[in-house]
């Protein structure tokens, strides 16, 4: 064997017996919030997602939601003027209020994790920071950032080659957290319209990353609705299912606290569904007015069929710190099914789609989030 290899079998194995010490000290039942990172606030790239995002909230009536770090070049063309500085400031917020990680949605080339698209400055800004350990990251790759059938060598070098990082999440046991976000129109031109070419490039992962000495991924797979995610999960050989967003469907509004409850009913037939194990993901709301107004290039869907008044109000802070112990609740409540007690939010920096925990214009406290803090924190102030 490699003395390269056996060095890294023996970091990876302290690491696994340290993260395992740590649990061991009564915050094994304590929950770990995470939330999704789309972090199309990071240029203004014609033809890119960011440039779709400034558009989106341009319109003074949207203002109020769009991120810290922007300005108002006139007084309606919104410009993104994010550095290193304003990211860091970012990082704070989220460490103070006790939010354990981020989820960055991948982006790439040609079947591959590209870190220097454009969407991926967020997470370069991430790892580049001298405090990048005040909060973990771990990855959301897609079907068209796992490589292709038969091709994924590389795809999969890319993704296994950041869980060195000190800061990736890993679960209390040492296992490497990677969500899938599954989107079915990619099956056919990356994987032949194949589950299983699919599953052969996760099962190469998971003896890619075995054979150098690390703790097997835990995969969890994004998808909906529970009985199809079930379906696809087995057959890809995933951990666990959860899902990107949970909402009524763009033709509907309604309350926050309707919305919460049908998550809530949303979590329970996950757990019917699966034989596997559940993250559930907590919703802060569904306001996507913005981006109908101003239909981004990159969707496709057919807007003459989208109201363009319905939303979902947004959550209150009290309101969704009540919707965080919920997922609290349930993840004691089924200890057995949520063995690392993980939570997904959606999200932090969903701007223009209504779901942002982060600090924006009209709320550069992160008020929210603070709130939420109070249900991430009591855990672990009592010792688990």
């Amino acid at each position: 064997m490699p003395i390269q290899a056996t060095r890294r079998q023996i970091i990876h194995g302290l690491l696994g017996f340290l993260l395992s010490s740590q649990a061991a000290k009564g915050t094994d039942r304590c929950p770990v919030f995470g939330a999704i990172r789309w972090d199309g606030q990071y240029c203004d790239t014609i033809g890119e997602p960011c440039y779709e995002e400034e558009k989106a909230l341009s319109p003074s009536r949207w203002h109020f939601r769009a991120p810290v770090h922007s300005v108002l070049a006139e007084p309606d063309q919104l410009r993104f003027n994010a550095t290193q500085q304003t990211f860091d400031s970012e990082i704070r917020t989220a460490h103070d209020a006790g939010l354990a990680y981020w989820a960055y949605l991948a982006y790439g080339k040609d079947g591959c994790l590209d870190l220097s698209h454009s969407m991926m400055r967020g997470l370069n800004y991430h790892r580049q920071s001298s405090i990048a350990g005040d909060v973990n990251y771990c990855l959301i790759v897609t079907l068209d950032t796992l490589g292709r059938a038969n091709s994924f060598e590389e795809a999969i070098q890319a993704i296994h080659s950041l869980f060195s990082d000190r800061n990736y999440q890993r679960t209390k046991d040492g296992r490497p957290v990677l969500f899938l976000y599954y989107l079915d129109g990619l099956l056919p031109g990356f994987w032949r319209s194949s589950l299983e070419n699919l599953g052969k490039a996760l099962a190469a992962l998971r003896q890619k990353v075995t054979t150098s000495g690390d703790q097997n991924p835990y995969i969890i797979l994004l998808y909906g609705p529970p009985t199809t995610a079930e379906s696809i999960r087995a057959r890809i050989g995933a951990d666990a299912i959860s899902t990107y967003g949970i909402n009524f469907g763009p033709n509907r509004s309604a309350s926050y606290k309707a919305l919460a409850k049908f998550v809530e009913s949303y979590w329970a037939d996950e757990l019917q569904a699966t034989s596997a194990t559940v993250v559930p993901t907590v919703m802060i709301g569904w306001d996507s007015r913005p981006r109908k107004e101003n239909p981004p290039a990159y969707d496709k869907r057919d807007y003459s069929q989208i109201s363009k008044s319905a939303f979902i109000s947004l959550a209150t802070p009290q309101d969704f710190q009540d919707a965080c112990r919920q997922a609290l609740d349930f993840m004691r409540s089924h200890e057995d099914r949520c063995p690392y007690s993980l939570a997904l939010i959606y999200a932090w920096n969903e701007y223009s789609e209504g779901g942002a925990l982060g600090p924006t214009l009209g709320d550069p406290s992160a008020s929210v989030l603070r709130a939420a803090g109070e249900v991430f924190k009591s855990c672990h102030a009592r010792g688990g």
